[in-house]
Formats: structure tokens, C-alpha cells, sequence
């Protein structure tokens, strides 16, 4: 029987023409694309119901427990990217899902947009393109990056080619790990507090779990230098945005570079009256050669996984 293969919320129309598709097609895999957006559970569970295998890129669309018990014949989940917060994964299990992630394939492109959001905090992209706008010619002054000190929070793989480059900018970098320090840092592994207060520039790269959601509350937030700069390419719900806002408002911030929100898509934008912030609306893994890179690995661990099942 010619198992089904549906990839959902295809927005790049990048996944038809990977080369992998001709592979699983000539094992006898029929493969449906939907290109739009998803919101209603009811739809994703109309569009999965014959499905053995889903494909789901970043957190487009949500599996919730409810969702996937209405999915008996749903098989595996093609998860593009390094989590699934957005995946039920207790109703996975109970339901025997093999759920496969491609793992950190967006990093060159988070560590691209980090720098950006730095660099375009640190000169006041923003004033500056809004004065002009207006026709007005104002030169606000800069703040160079060199010699100042970047605090990362996290120190994964993204955190390391983040540190990696600033030392380029002659930046001093050290971390906080939520883990605790593990010997194999070539930087200063120091407790979150001390990151926070000491640090020109903080840049957050942890993961959502749960004991990490709503770490940098308003106490932890307070303890930023004023003048500094916040940047946030990992997720919003690490952030009380509120206490976020009000440091910007007050100034006690120098700026903010921020590509990741609590709730998705932002409908209504918080920082609308904070002055020098950057925003990005969650495009860390959004450029052509992350979504090929998704297509591509994501399809591949198909492959994977069903040579795996077929040697058993």
C-alpha cells in the first residue's frame, strides 16, 4: 500500500522541488503540500487523516494531544528544526509516533541575524531610518562593539559561532549555562546574575523547556547595566516581555534586538513606544538555504527511517 506523506505550511513553496523527493516517490511514497497557513486544529486534523507520515516545518503548526489522538494512522513526524515544544510528545508516545528533528540546520543564519540585530542596535538603525523617512537628517552617535563585553545565555552551538565571531569584533564574551559549566568552554562560564550585571551586550540562545520558561523575569532583567543592549533570536517565552518594555521605555536600556515574541504571530507589537529596537518577526531560520537544507533532511530522515524499518 503507497504510504502518504503530507508536508504542511510550505509557505517558501521550497519542498517540491527537493531532490529527495524523487527518491521517496520512486519507493512508492505519494507526497501532498499544503502551502498556506494552518490555525484550526479541525483543518490540521483534516489534512493529516489519511496521513501516515507529516511533515512540519519550525512551530507553523501545532500537534496537540487532542489533534493527534484524532490521527490513528499518523506514523511519524518530520520535524524541521532542534525542538518540538509545539508537539505533544506524551500522546506521541502513547500512540507508538516516531518523531525525527534535523537538528541545528538554521545556525549560520540565527548567527547572521544576531550580529545584525547587535550591529543595527548599536548604531540606532531604527531612529535613524525613521528620521529619514520623515526627511529629517539627524546623526544620532553609535556604540562601537569592540572591546566591549557579550554576555551569551546558553552556550550551545548556535552561542559558540556567536562567540567565535565576536572575537572577530575584538569582543570579550562570556556565558551562562544553564547546565553549569562543562570543561569544554574556551570562554568564561559565570552565573546568570553576574552575566546579567556585567555584560555591554546580552544575547539569549537557550532552548524552551520548562524549567527555563519566564527565566529572565523582571528581577533577572533589572540586574542589565544600563546602556546595554538585549538580543533575542532564541524564544520569546523566555522573557517577561512587560519588565522588557519597561526597561526600554525608561531608557535604563540602551537598546533592543528582538526576532522572537511570547505569543505567535504578534498582533499586537508591545514595543511600539520603546525607542532603538529592532524587530524581526521569527526570521532566524527564514532564508532559502535553511528551508532547502529542512527539505532536504527532513525528507531524508523519511528515508532513514524507513531503510531502519526495513532491515528489522
Amino acid at each position: 500500500m503507497t504510504k502518504q506523506i503530507v508536508v504542511l505550511s510550505d509557505y517558501e513553496r521550497i519542498y517540491p522541488s527537493s531532490p529527495k523527493v524523487a527518491e521517496l516517490e520512486k519507493k512508492g511514497y505519494s507526497i501532498t503540500y499544503h502551502h498556506h497557513k494552518i490555525t484550526e486544529e479541525a483543518e490540521v486534523v483534516s489534512l493529516l487523516k489519511e496521513a501516515d507520515i507529516a511533515v512540519l516545518i519550525r512551530e507553523r503548526v501545532n500537534l496537540s494531544a487532542d489533534v493527534l489522538k484524532k490521527l490513528p494512522s499518523l506514523q511519524m513526524i518530520s520535524q524541521t528544526g532542534g525542538g518540538a515544544a509545539h508537539i505533544d510528545l506524551d500522546q506521541a508516545e502513547k500512540q507508538g509516533i516516531t518523531i525525527t528533528l534535523t537538528g541545528s540546520t538554521s545556525r549560520p543564519s540565527v548567527v547572521e541575524l544576531t550580529f545584525g540585530l547587535m550591529i543595527a542596535c548599536a548604531r540606532q538603525f531604527t531612529p535613524h531610518q525613521q528620521n529619514l523617512q520623515q526627511d529629517k537628517w539627524i546623526q544620532y552617535p553609535g556604540m562601537e562593539l569592540q572591546n566591549k563585553r557579550l554576555g551569551l545565555l546558553g552556550y550551545g552551538k548556535i552561542a559558540r559561532e556567536v562567540a567565535l565571531v565576536a572575537e572577530s569584533f575584538n569582543i570579550e564574551v562570556v556565558a551562562w549555562r544553564p547546565t553549569g559549566k562543562k570543561g569544554d568552554e574556551h570562554i568564561s562560564i559565570l552565573e546568570l546574575e553576574e552575566v546579567l550585571s556585567t555584560s555591554d551586550i546580552v544575547s539569549v540562545h537557550l532552548k524552551l523547556v520548562p524549567e527555563l520558561r519566564g527565566i529572565l523575569n523582571q528581577q533577572h532583567l533589572n540586574l542589565m547595566k544600563k546602556g546595554s543592549i538585549f538580543i533575542n533570536t532564541a524564544r520569546g517565552a523566555l522573557v517577561d516581555t512587560k519588565a522588557l518594555v519597561e526597561l526600554l521605555e525608561s531608557g535604563h536600556l540602551y537598546g533592543a534586538g528582538i526576532d522572537t515574541f511570547e505569543e505567535e504571530p504578534l498582533v499586537q507589537n508591545p514595543f511600539k513606544n520603546c525607542p532603538n529596537v529592532v524587530l524581526t518577526p521569527h526570521i532566524g531560520y527564514v532564508t532559502t538555504e535553511v528551508l532547502e537544507r529542512f527539505a532536504e533532511q527532513s525528507l531524508q530522515n523519511i528515508l532513514d527511517h524507513d531503510l531502519k524499518s526495513e532491515m528489522k
